[in-house]
C-alpha cells in the first residue's frame, strides 16, 4: 500500500530508484507515465493480481518493481507473469510480425537474508533460441538514512524502518529512543530538503505519512515500541493532511 500509494501521489521520486536500480541516467525532470497495473493470470480460472507498478519514464522506456517484504521462491515466476502480460497490452503487428516488448523488471527487497542475490535470471527457451535477462534487486538493508537523503532515494525512507530489529527493541528502552531519535532528526533533514527546494512540502508530508504507515502496520504486536512510533510519527497515514489540500483546492 504504502509503495503504490507513495508511487501514485510522488511519481517524480521513482526516478533516482530507477537509475540506482537499472543503473539508468534519468533527470528528475522527466516526464513519469503510470499505467494500468491490474493483469489477469490463468491458473484454470481467471485470476486478477495486482502489479506493484507498471510506469514509464521520458515517454519511452516501460518499467516494472515489484515491492516484496521478503524473500519469495515464488517472485521471478510472478516477475515474468507480469511482464509478459504488461508485454502483450504494448505489442505492436503487422501482417506478418508480432514486437512483445518486456519492460525493465526489478525487485525492492524490504527484507533478505545474506544468500539473497544482487539479481534473478530469467532464461526463456524458445523455438528461435534461447533469451536470457537479469532481474536487478535493491535490498533496503543496503541503504542507512544518510545514503537515502545523499542519493535522493526519498522514495525507500517510509521502508527504512524495515531494519530495525523490533524484538530487541521492545525490550530495551534506550533502542526506542534511540529509534525517536532517528525519526525526529530525519524530519528536521526532510524540512531542510523543503527549504532547499529538493522536496515539495506534499512530498514531505507524503514520506513521513508512508513511515508512520510502514510502522504502525510493523509494531502492532510490540506495545513498547508501538508507543514510541505513536510519540514521534503521529498516526496520520493514508488520507494524510497535504493530501486532502490538494483535492480540495
Amino acid at each position: 500500500d504504502s509503495f503504490r500509494t507513495l508511487l501514485t501521489d510522488c511519481k517524480r521520486l521513482i526516478v533516482p530508484l530507477v537509475n540506482e536500480m537499472f543503473g539508468e541516467n534519468w533527470q528528475e525532470t522527466e516526464n513519469v507515465e503510470l499505467y494500468q497495473n491490474e493483469v489477469f493470470i490463468t491458473t484454470g480460472a481467471d485470476e486478477k493480481r495486482i502489479t506493484d507498478s507498471n510506469f514509464t519514464i521520458g515517454n519511452s522506456r516501460r518499467y516494472h518493481i515489484e515491492c516484496q517484504s521478503s524473500v519469495d521462491g515464488t517472485m521471478t515466476v510472478r516477475i515474468f507473469e507480469y511482464s509478459t502480460q504488461i508485454a502483450i497490452t504494448t505489442a505492436e503487428s503487422d501482417v506478418s510480425k508480432t514486437v512483445f516488448t518486456m519492460p525493465a523488471s526489478g525487485i525492492l527487497y524490504l527484507r533478505c537474508n545474506d544468500s539473497t542475490p544482487d539479481s534473478h535470471e530469467i532464461v526463456v527457451n524458445t523455438p528461435g533460441g534461447t533469451v536470457s535477462y537479469k532481474i536487478p534487486i535493491v535490498k533496503i538493508r543496503d541503504y542507512s538514512l544518510d545514503d537515502m537523503l545523499s542519493e535522493k532515494l526519498f522514495f525507500l525512507i517510509p521502508f527504512y524502518f524495515f531494519n530495525y530489529s523490533l524484538e530487541k527493541m521492545e525490550k530495551d528502552h534506550a533502542l526506542i529512543e534511540d529509534m525517536k531519535n532517528t525519526y525526529l532528526k530525519l524530519w528536521d533533514q526532510l524540512e531542510s530538503l523543503v527549504q532547499q527546494g529538493k522536496i515539495s512540502e506534499f512530498e514531505k508530508s507524503a514520506i513521513k505519512a508512508m513511515c508512520d504507515k510502514v510502522a504502525q502496520s510493523l509494531t502492532n504486536k510490540y506495545d513498547n515500541v508501538k508507543e514510541g512510533v505513536d510519540s514521534v510519527m503521529g498516526g496520520e497515514i493514508l488520507d494524510y493532511e497535504a493530501k486532502r489540500i490538494r483535492n480540495e483546492s
